[in-house]
Order: C-alpha cells, then structure tokens, then sequence
C-alpha cells in the first residue's frame, strides 16, 4: 500500500527518501487538477441542487396559483421559473465547457477571424437578454480587421463577459465593447456601470474553492465559472484578462490577443 500523505510528510521531515521516489512535476500538477476537478463538481453539484429544486418549489406554487384563479401572480411565478431554469441551463453550459477545456479536449483551432462581425453577432444573440432589463450593447471599434484566434473560444469568451456584464447592469443601462488594436496585439475591453464588485469578491472572482457569488440587478445567479473558463481561453492564446472595478461604478474587464503571424 503506498504511504499516507502524514507518513510522506513525515518521511521528507526526517530526511528519509520516500520509497517510491519523489512524485514528478507532472504528478504534482494531475494532483492538483484532479482535486480542482473533483472540488469543481462538488460545488457544481450543490449549485445545480439549489437550481433545479428552486424550480420545483416555484413549479408548485404556481400550481396553486392557477388553481385559484390568481392569473398575475401566476405569470410572476412563469418569469421566475424562466429565469431559474436559465441560470441552470448557464450553469451546465459552463462546467462542460470547463470540463472539456482542463482535460484538453478543445483544439486549438485558428482562422482568420473578422473580429467586428464575431462581436456583432455574440451581441446579437444576447439582444433578447438585454431587452429584459431594456438594456443596450454598444460597440466602439477604434480598431477593425483579422484576427487570428481560435473562433469557439473567441465567442466563448465575449459571450460570457456580455451576459456577466447584462446581469449585473441595471434597468436601462448600457454595456459598451471596445477594440484597440496595439503594437504586436489586440486589446478587448468590455465595460458596464452595474453595482460593481467589492475588493473582497474581486479576490476571490478566479477561485474554484473560494468563490463569492453576487447575485445580478434582477436576482440573477452566476455559475462563478465564466470568468475562469476566460481567463483559460485567453491564456490559450498568449493574452491575458485584468479587470477594474468597485461597488457602485461597475466593472470593466480587459484581455489582450497577441497578433499572431501565419
């Protein structure tokens, strides 16, 4: 039976050669994303119980609802039900992206990209979530023309940093992308004037076992994982994501694209 973790500890304390040699970094490095996966799941677990019996509860009352002829209220419930059941759609999308993404199953996959028309069409397909909240998406190109980037992953990321950006903007707001194009790279910006995050949320946002949700304008609940699931596609292809904020004046996220040749 190989030794305990205490016994391992015990044996490099004293000096003793473990006696089936030291792990290698590559062991090192599965460990821990075999306890980030397992850690992932857990709390993935728990947040789609939370979910999906949140949508059973209101289900039932709707139920009642309708049994007494109380037609206002049942719609009430109906928009809820909507809304919850999107959260947990949200929520499975991300952990099969993430799940695919740390076992290296995504290929890097690179085209030349019109970067405008690829923003366009992310912000088409969120124009019915903005309109929920009478919301607005603009986009400022200073800059236009090909990229070359990984197209799934290049939507992923936009279509995650809008929806976060909608959810926590309030009634009426706008949500702004902008482009800049720089020596050697591409720069991403998108920005809201929603509530904003805390220092200590900001802390914790790209921490698996830590995470410290907020929920949106409307009550919307995050999966927490969208933005990890960013910052991996971003460093997939040399960038890498920053991001500003503070309570009350919103939150602008940032990434960068290296201008890859070839």
């Amino acid at each position: 039976m190989p030794q305990s973790d205490d016994s391992d500890a015990n044996l490099a304390k004293h000096g003793v050669e473990h006696p089936f040699g030291s792990p290698t970094d590559e062991e090192i490095r599965l460990q821990a994303l075999n306890h980030s996966k397992d850690r992932l799941l857990s709390i993935v677990g728990h947040d789609l119980r939370t979910a999906i019996g949140g949508v059973v509860t209101l289900v039932s009352l709707l139920d009642k609802r309708l049994d007494q002829g109380d037609v206002e209220d049942a719609k009430r419930l109906s928009g809820l039900i909507r809304r919850s059941a999107h959260d947990a759609d949200d929520l499975l999308r991300d952990l099969v992206a993430w799940t695919r993404s740390s076992g290296q199953e995504l290929k890097f996959r690179m085209e030349r990209i019109e970067i405008t028309q690829l923003i366009e069409t992310e912000m088409e397909r969120l124009e019915s979530m903005a309109a929920r909240k009478n919301q607005k998406i603009r986009l400022e190109a200073y800059d236009s023309g090909l990229i070359r980037a990984d197209p799934y992953m290049l939507q992923a990321i936009f279509r995650n940093l809008l929806s976060n950006a909608l959810k926590y903007s309030h009634q009426g707001g706008v949500v702004t992308v902008r482009i800049y194009r720089q020596p050697g790279l591409w720069e991403f910006q998108v920005c809201d004037k929603g509530v904003g995050m805390s220092p200590e949320v900001q802390a914790l946002l790209l921490k698996i076992d830590d995470r410290k949700k907020q929920s949106g304008t409307s009550g919307e609940v995050g999966s927490g994982f969208g933005l990890m699931l960013c910052e991996d596609f971003v460093q997939r292809h040399g960038g890498h994501l920053t991001w500003e904020s503070a309570p009350g004046e919103g939150t602008t996220i940032s990434f960068t694209i290296p201008e890859l040749l070839g």
